[in-house]
């Protein structure tokens, strides 16, 4: 795609770089509020007894299914209807799974279609906005933009967090005594209710976002070649291309390789789950929603200090130490449970706050890292011919393989135990590690040169 189309866009639609990068944002808190919501949600729906442990697991996972199911046409919908329009459907589809998840609590099978709706938002969501702010911010300020995508992703997810603790100081905890069973379905409700304010903001704000430049050139380009072809004006080079052509094979298999371990380090389980790991880790009550609050406000302030460095440090400088320290504190966390769980250490207060300090440590990290990288990393590493099915394709790994830990995670620590968990997750770390060793440095290259960075696999 030539580089001056995207510099013209850039120069004319300079006053509106702030309102794009709002809406970027607003895009990434709804994919935190999406996955974040359920965690303080869940410890109300399992000691309500209404379902069992495996269905409750379900119910989370529901939302990683959501985002498989979606996947498989992201791809489809980003190139037929634009970034724009996929980010405008993605924002109505959640405005109307809310009061779906919110009004089914005691119908299993409407709630899980709730649930999957709002997946799907998550998903198509997580393909159109980074794959927007590619290829239309320029590539001096693209890492900061990702970047504010990443950081309102963490800001919805201690927007949730904190939600959830007013919820539980407003209704109490889950596993309060004087709680009924109304009181805890009206703490479930309202731990989604409120969430329908900044989508909403989100939808009607993204009627008002100019189209990728990038995919309105490739349409005209498509429109060309159809008129070449019945004897009218030439067609656009380079406007097709394949998963199957040799030169995208490498940008494609390390893109998937990226999302598939960003979920085996477990970060959905560690967001679904987090106030029932600290309960089990020895908080009680309320002290575990702080200590979920607490986490997830320290990814979304090191996400700051992460968008500073990314156009500077690089991407893959940042992704080695943000896994290899995530590594750590994943085994760590599996440490302390294999105390409580085999050598008859007691879960109380102390082996809470160890587990809080190495979550501590094991977010810092990922803020860091994996955090704020993967998203850009991903867009980046995919050619503009292969962008969307590419992104899609890889997507379908990353949520397929978070709806199956997100599904099995309560039937797996019922099983083994959570310390096995961890270890496996922190197996998964050493892997991702490996493979960020392998990943080209994008930093402050043009679209037009990463189009050519892989060109000699294909010779």
């Amino acid at each position: 795609m030539p580089s001056d189309i995207i510099h013209r866009m850039t120069k004319e639609t300079r006053g509106g770089v702030r309102f794009l990068l709002a809406i970027a944002g607003l895009g990434g808190f709804l994919y935190g509020v999406d996955f974040g919501v359920i965690a303080a949600a869940e410890p109300y729906l399992m000691s309500l007894g209404l379902y069992s442990g495996t269905r409750v697991s379900l119910v989370v996972g529901a939302v990683m299914l959501g985002g498989l199911l979606s996947s498989l046409t992201a791809g489809v919908l980003c190139d037929v209807f634009g970034r724009r329009g996929t980010v405008v459907g993605a924002a109505a589809m959640f405005l109307v799974a809310i009061p779906v998840v919110c009004l089914s609590v005691e119908c299993f099978p409407v709630l899980f279609a709730g649930r999957i709706l709002q997946g799907m938002s998550a998903g198509y969501m997580a393909v159109a906005m980074p794959m927007y702010i590619t290829e239309t911010l320029p590539a001096d300020i693209r890492g900061r933009g990702t970047g504010m995508f990443q950081f309102f992703l963490g800001l919805g997810l201690v927007v949730a967090a904190g939600a959830g603790c007013l919820v539980a100081t407003w209704y109490g905890a889950s596993d309060a005594e004087g709680l009924d069973a109304c009181g805890r379905i009206a703490a479930w409700r309202a731990n989604f209710w409120w969430t329908m304010i900044p989508v909403a903001v989100l939808f009607f704000g993204s009627l008002r976002l100019p189209e990728s430049p990038v995919w309105l050139a490739r349409r005209k380009g498509a429109r060309g070649h159809v008129a070449a072809e019945g004897g009218g004006a030439p067609a656009v080079p380079g406007c097709g291309g394949t998963l199957l052509n040799r030169r995208y094979v490498v940008p494609f298999l390390l893109a998937v390789l990226v999302l598939t371990f960003n979920k085996t380090t477990g970060m959905s389980s560690f967001t679904s789950y987090l106030v029932s790991i600290l309960h089990k880790a020895g908080f009680d009550g309320i002290f575990a929603n702080w200590g979920q609050l607490a986490v997830k406000l320290t990814n979304m302030l090191v996400t700051i200090a992460a968008a500073a460095l990314i156009d500077r440090k690089g991407r893959t400088w940042l992704l080695k130490v943000g896994t290899g320290g995530m590594t750590i504190g994943l085994a760590a966390i599996g440490c302390v449970f294999l105390a409580i769980e085999r050598f008859g250490v007691a879960a109380n207060n102390f082996t809470g706050l160890l587990t809080l300090a190495a979550f501590f440590f094991m977010q810092v990290f990922y803020a860091l890292g994996p955090g704020i990288c993967v998203w850009l990393v991903l867009s980046e590493l995919m050619p503009a011919r292969i962008r969307a099915n590419g992104m899609a394709v890889a997507l379908f790994m990353n949520q397929l393989v978070a709806c199956g830990l997100a599904s099995t995670f309560r039937p797996w620590v019922d099983a083994w135990g959570w310390a096995s968990m961890f270890f496996f997750f922190a197996a998964n770390g050493v892997l991702y590690f490996i493979t960020s060793c392998f990943i080209p440095e994008t930093k402050g290259k043009s679209l037009d040169e990463l189009e050519h960075l892989f060109e000699r696999n294909d010779k």
